[in-house]
């Protein structure tokens, strides 16, 4: 008689029982479980409905930071970890992550869910944390005129001067149609662009010579973004300018400039350029008291963060027909805008106030909030999360620049 071992069921993986995916999720960092969630639509309704409050939400306005302090202690970190912070303000979850794409390197712009990653000799690419695609773009050698003798922490000598990286505005992704499109912006006002398929960078001719002269008065753009099929940027004093994206070499084209940007009494403004909701080009002024140098506690230096005390901020919108600056108090479509190192988007979540300007890396806070008012009035609010103050970056540096980021959820793929 013969006896036949009793046979074994294959379970699939998506045939998981909810507690059993809840113990794997406990082992994953924040943007492992969303390539978890993305896996398969039983994985996908486990995060969802069981997990949902220790989950990074695709697409939510989400803080980069230095790497959280979440449970008070001290853990010693260097660079070449790759460990850095996430904070949903719209939900309030922190979580701690580890990535390769970060190792040895800081963020210095970015866009929704890419970033523009740069070591000490900017050398920068475009990096997505969560799939880990990642680009290179060229270096700065190939921008034409540009001697470079040496890099050394985020600065570049060259012949004439030298001059120190301040961002890198991402304006298009490799995400999108026509791919990346990203604007490098310089402390002493040299602005560049590549696009994908480039292999230099393409020097935009400045308002002021520099005709080899050491006591030159650099016009220094604050931001810069491509409207229209042109690149506008906006220097420290409000001022306009626009450059036909096909003719780089060629003299800004004229454009006229918002008056009254400042707020009486302020000492001092930054500004910020974003499109509307309805695709209206906005300038965006905080306004205040300034300390005499930008704050030197960031691995990126920026001269956004200057405020000892700030008092206000104006919104101006441009009317492209007729070629005119209004003064403004809404956004636009009840939504609130997202404003820093990254590129601007907005967006209205639980949590998050209506009409309302949230700005990193401001005042010496992570974030400052304007609840934007009528009469020109807004209520501000500091935003700031726990960090390990221990980390030692480029230069001796304590931390990263406070940058947003959207993180999205992969393309998700079907039961069988």
């Amino acid at each position: 008689m013969s006896s036949h071992a009793p046979s074994k069921r294959r379970v699939q993986w998506c045939e998981l029982q909810a507690d059993l995916c809840g113990n794997i999720i406990d082992r994953m960092d924040a943007f492992d479980v969303l390539n978890f969630e993305a896996t398969c639509r039983s994985w996908s309704f486990v995060c969802s409905h069981h997990l949902q409050s220790t989950l990074l939400k695709s697409g939510a306005p989400t803080l980069l930071t230095s790497r959280p302090d979440l449970d008070g202690t001290r853990v010693e970190e260097t660079l070449g970890e790759g460990a850095f912070g996430l904070h949903d303000i719209s939900q309030g979850p922190s979580f701690c992550v580890y990535n390769e794409s970060l190792k040895h390197g800081s963020w210095v712009g970015g866009k929704d869910d890419w970033v523009v990653i740069t070591d000490n000799r900017c050398s920068m690419n475009l990096v997505n944390p969560i799939t880990g695609y990642k680009i290179p773009l060229p270096s700065l050698s190939t921008i034409d005129g540009l001697q470079i003798n040496e890099y050394e922490d985020l600065e570049i000598d060259s012949l004439v001067c030298s001059r120190t990286l301040r961002r890198v505005a991402l304006c298009h992704t490799p995400s999108s149609s026509t791919g990346y499109f990203a604007l490098v912006l310089f402390d002493d006002g040299m602005l560049a662009y590549t696009s994908k398929g480039d292999k230099i960078w393409k020097l935009f001719k400045h308002p002021r010579a520099y005709q080899m002269c050491h006591h030159y008065d650099p016009q220094i753009y604050m931001d810069a973004l491509l409207y229209k099929g042109s690149v506008v940027a906006v220097d420290d004093g409000g001022h306009m300018f626009s450059w036909d994206i096909t003719s780089p070499e060629k003299d800004p084209i004229g454009m006229p400039s918002p008056e009254n940007v400042r707020i009486e009494g302020c000492t001092g403004s930054v500004f910020y350029l974003a499109k509307s909701p309805t695709d209206e080009l906005l300038l965006i002024g905080v306004q205040g008291h300034c300390h005499r140098a930008p704050s030197s506690g960031r691995v990126l230096v920026s001269e956004h963060d200057v405020f000892k005390h700030i008092d206000g901020v104006t919104l101006h919108k441009f009317h492209y027909t007729h070629g005119t600056w209004e003064r403004s108090h809404t956004i636009g479509l009840g939504q609130s805008l997202f404003l820093g190192l990254n590129y601007p988007f907005y967006g209205s979540w639980s949590g998050i106030k209506p009409n309302s300007l949230y700005v990193a890396d401001m005042g010496g806070n992570d974030v400052l909030s304007f609840e934007l008012k009528d009469e020109g009035e807004a209520i501000i609010e500091k935003h700031d999360f726990p960090r390990e103050e221990a980390v030692r970056l480029l230069d001796g540096h304590s931390m990263r620049t406070p940058m947003w980021f959207r993180p999205t959820l992969p393309s998700k793929s079907k039961d069988k």
